[in-house]
């Protein structure tokens, strides 16, 4: 492939000249003498030479996670590669990405290995001198994380013999070097390479970007950001060659038009939402290259908090709306030092199982009648916790579209489980189908049935099993979770379905679970009070148009 590269050269024009003019892609610059060793060093392809070849190279991180890493499929990822792979779009061309580190980003750029660097490129006046940065698109600070065992809180800490770890290129070398220049630095050229002296304890803290820091101890319990701001705050942004113009002002009017659709923001949530959650969105997004005042950016700083690190907690979840919600919680979780994991399972047997083991902390998949014929049956030792929702369950249509339409003989599915087969059975009861002995209630099985006009055929199905013969029997009575996996929306397409004050309702509330003896567990509180909370109640009422509703003890 033709780069199309070519060096800027300066043309003497007499003995008696200090300075000359010199050409490289169109644009003119006056150089001194002393400056055209350097400016012969200096490649770059214009805006149009990169339309014309068809391909930028674009710099980018590929081991650090989120903002630059190849994933296990071989592709880059990342805050910084969301953006990349935009650039290209809008300039149709093919994307090249170079893999790169903080110690060489200013020198691609001036070799021509690159066009762009997006490598979490911090701006400062040193690198201006080297490059030319376009607009930026995300705030910086540095931070300072510790082990949880002797957390720096402020570098007058550091003993004379500590040594602190940074990566070479990084702002975090020039901001020591400068102003704390007794502080004995272990430097690294690779993030890998520094993460992994810092978890072997080579060093008694390490010094990054704050982004960096924050993820790190997020995804590594047994670390505390003990110093989220050090010195004052940066931004980052995208840097190219310096002279090349044409680049440069393409990549201003991308930034600037870009925050009409709030593009940052999207890029935030699809690459750092999962591990920085909703509090850190506005303090690190920078749209249209407009940098909040610094009245703003001081006040952000004196409200940020440090994040101690308390531990994971482990729950086992139905997908939907379970896993669902649970995902809301992990995003206020972590901003109290929690890392969520939910391990996701079809079935309701496993997860009481995986709990009574020990495996899992908790789980969020059941009811309280589900679960205390479970402990029955299976000799477990389980408990709620917390009441968080109940879903009423629907009548929903298969073959047919109203119960009007019922004939002899016709075949409708429930949920084999006693607890979800007697609420399914209540249902249709209410509704005038069948008709139950007294006295079955909440424990009624098909056996129970005292009176059956319509001669139905119930064919007992796993819960998870009842939404997906829909297609071939006349109406489905599923449990409410596998009705929204079905699609189904208790609003709009439910024939029939208990009311709010049933006491099928409140009686099936879903509960958070734990082995008996882990109710007081401090990671098991603080989930329950999260789930309980007013942010997670409005999302359930927001989310689930009815099918699932926030429990009130």
């Amino acid at each position: 492939m033709n780069q199309y590269l070519k060096r800027s050269r300066a043309l003497l024009l007499g003995f008696t000249l200090a300075a000359a003019s010199f050409t490289g892609y169109g644009s003119t610059q006056t150089v001194t003498a002393e400056e055209t060793s350097a400016a012969e060093s200096t490649v770059y392809r214009t805006l149009d030479e990169i339309k014309e070849s068809g391909t930028i190279n674009i710099g980018v991180f590929s081991d650090k996670s989120p903002f630059g890493y190849v994933d296990e499929n071989g592709e880059y990822q990342g805050y910084d590669v969301y953006f990349g792979n935009r650039i290209g779009e809008d300039l149709d061309v093919e994307i090249n990405y170079v893999s790169t580190e903080a110690a060489n980003r200013i020198e691609y750029l001036q070799t021509g290995k690159v066009d762009i660097i997006l490598a979490n490129f911090t701006v400062t006046e040193e690198r201006a001198q080297e490059v030319d940065f376009a607009l930026p698109y995300m705030n910086v600070a540095l931070g300072v994380v510790s082990p949880d065992s002797a957390v720096i809180t402020s570098l007058d800490e550091i003993a004379n013999d500590d040594e602190v770890i940074v990566i070479s290129g990084t702002t975090a070398e020039t901001y020591l070097a400068k102003n704390y220049s007794d502080i004995k630095l272990q430097k690294y050229d690779a993030y890998a390479e520094a993460k992994t002296a810092f978890e072997n304890g080579s060093g008694v803290a390490w010094v990054n970007d704050n982004t960096e820091v924050i993820a790190f101890a997020i995804e590594n319990p047994g670390y505390t950001v003990g110093i989220p701001v050090l010195g004052g705050a940066d931004t980052i942004a995208p840097a190219v060659t310096q002279g090349n113009e044409t680049l440069l002002n393409w990549l201003n009017d991308e930034i600037v038009a870009l925050a009409d659709e709030d593009f940052f923001h999207a890029d935030y949530e699809a690459t750092l939402l999962d591990i920085y959650g909703e509090a850190y969105e506005d303090t690190l997004v920078v749209e249209g290259g407009v940098v909040a005042e610094a009245a703003d950016t001081e006040e952000t700083a004196a409200e940020t908090e440090t994040i101690e690190n308390k531990g994971i907690i482990t729950v086992a979840a139905s997908p939907t709306p379970h896993a669902e919600i649970l995902a809301q919680a992990a995003e206020i979780l972590a901003g109290q030092g929690w890392t969520l994991e939910v391990t996701e399972f079809e079935d309701y047997v496993q997860p009481n199982l995986v709990v009574e083991s020990g495996d899992i902390d908790a789980n969020y998949v059941e009811h309280i009648p589900y679960l205390d014929n479970f402990n029955e049956e299976n000799g477990t030792h389980l408990t709620a916790v917390a009441g968080i929702h109940y879903e009423p369950f629907g009548i929903y249509p298969g073959t047919k579209s109203d119960l009007s339409e019922l004939s002899d003989g016709d075949v409708i599915a429930v949920p084999n489980d006693t607890t979800n087969e007697a609420r399914a059975l209540l249902l249709l009861q209410d509704n005038g189908i069948i008709k139950l002995k007294d006295g079955a209630d909440l424990l009624a099985t098909v056996q129970d049935i005292e009176e059956n006009p319509y001669n139905i055929d119930f064919q007992e199905l796993e819960a998870a099993q009842v939404s997906r013969v829909k297609d071939e029997v006349a109406f489905v009575v599923p449990n409410g979770n596998y009705a929204l996996e079905a699609g189904f929306s208790v609003g709009h397409d439910a024939i029939a379905y208990e009311a709010t004050d049933s006491v099928a309702a409140q009686t099936y509330v879903n509960v958070l679970v734990v082995e008996e003896g882990n109710e007081n567990n401090e990671g098991i509180l603080a989930l329950a009070e999260v789930l309980k909370s007013d942010e997670i109640k409005q999302y359930i009422i927001d989310t689930y148009d009815g099918a699932v509703v926030p429990f009130e003890d």
